[in-house]
């Protein structure tokens, strides 16, 4: 029931107080907390009717909390929340014509500030003032290193997007070498230029350079481009242990759950359950409330669930398979672009009520490439 009223009550005769109740009006998740505790809900129209029966009945209200979006509303078109909604509505229209933001796209060797701080001091922040195309020309001008650029206006950024000439790698002596960025065994070696640093067949950690930049002429050392195209076998491992006998935490189906709306990020409403679980897990869900809704609505739902501990017994072999699926995922989630598989196994280790599972992934990487120009 998403609309109505849920009470919470505490008294004697649960059972005989409920059938009186249901027998007049239309009750709905009923919920026995306990011998003389229980929750129900009610449609919003009886809510009153059933407050005075429940008082009749010299029956505790715990608690009487209307559910759906009716509460909401109510504290939505608020005089204070409308004011304030008028006045940003207000703040937001005097502010429209003028440019808040830039950003610059493309830029390797040209300084980003520099930049923003050129058109800052040469043209007006007013868009209906600024000629995006005098902005253009001027940077052509200003920047010689620049070969295209074009200036936009994307509601209150102006966005620089620049394309820098291509000037040869000897112009900043930019002679750096091929280095592995993973730990490996090198499988095939296709060099362009430069000279090698190992062959096929080594193993080779993250950091080690694999091709230097430069090569030898006689005895004369030439700076050339490190350049090449180079397979490895990399390996990717992750290790478990499995305990036959462990104490695990589990849901135990009782939760709780606070609801806070916010409106600019102010909160609007707000619903303030007490937990009281000795354990518990917290999962928060966000969302926006935009379904028949101009104003920038959003909710924040966060549920505890009650957790208890139980005593768990589960052989190795009961577990294998979901062990080896769990380590496979977390591999392939912490290695990036895990195309090509070659092998996967696993070893074992058995401690003192334990086994310690060593799972593996053995991948294809190319590092560098091909490169004739």
């Amino acid at each position: 029931m998403k609309n109505g009223v849920q009470f919470k009550i505490k008294g004697l005769n649960q059972e005989k107080n409920l059938n009186i109740l249901s027998k007049t009006f239309s009750l709905h998740d009923i919920v026995r907390l306990s011998k003389n505790m229980a929750t129900f809900k009610v449609s919003l129209l009886h809510a009153k009717k059933v407050r005075k029966k429940l008082k009749d009945l010299s029956v505790e209200i715990l608690e009487e909390r209307r559910l759906g979006i009716f509460p909401v509303l109510a504290r939505i078109f608020h005089p204070c929340i409308i004011s304030a909604v008028i006045f940003s509505l207000l703040l937001i229209l005097a502010q429209s014509p003028f440019i808040l933001q830039y950003e610059v796209i493309g830029e390797e060797s040209l300084s980003k500030s520099e930049i923003v701080s050129f058109v800052k001091n040469n043209f007006s922040s007013n868009k209906y003032k600024l000629s995006t195309k005098s902005v253009q020309t001027a940077l052509y001008k200003e920047y010689e290193e620049i070969s295209f650029v074009s200036v936009i206006v994307r509601g209150q950024t102006l966005v620089i997007n620049i394309k820098e000439k291509l000037l040869p790698d000897e112009i900043y002596g930019d002679f750096t070498p091929i280095v592995s960025e993973y730990d490996g065994k090198i499988t095939e070696i296709n060099l362009i230029s430069g000279s090698m640093a190992v062959k096929v067949g080594d193993y080779v950690r993250a950091g080690d350079v694999l091709v230097n930049p430069y090569y030898m002429d006689g005895d004369v050392r030439r700076e050339v481009r490190a350049n090449a195209e180079i397979k490895m076998e990399v390996y990717h491992t992750v290790s478990l242990t499995h305990y036959e006998d462990r104490t695990e935490r589990v849901r135990t189906g009782r939760s709780v759950e606070n609801v806070e709306i916010s409106l600019f990020d102010l909160p609007i409403y707000t619903t303030i359950n007490e937990v009281d679980y000795e354990l518990f897990e917290e999962v928060v869900k966000e969302s926006d409330l935009i379904l028949n809704n101009l104003l920038p609505l959003k909710m924040r739902q966060t549920t505890y669930y009650e957790l208890e501990e139980v005593e768990v017994h589960e052989t190795f072999a009961e577990a294998q398979n979901r062990l080896i699926q769990e380590a496979r995922e977390k591999i392939l989630e912490n290695a990036e672009n895990c195309d090509i598989i070659l092998n996967e196994h696993f070893t074992l280790e058995d401690g003192e009520g334990c086994t310690t599972m060593t799972y593996t992934i053995v991948e294809e990487k190319t590092i560098g490439g091909l490169d004739e120009n």
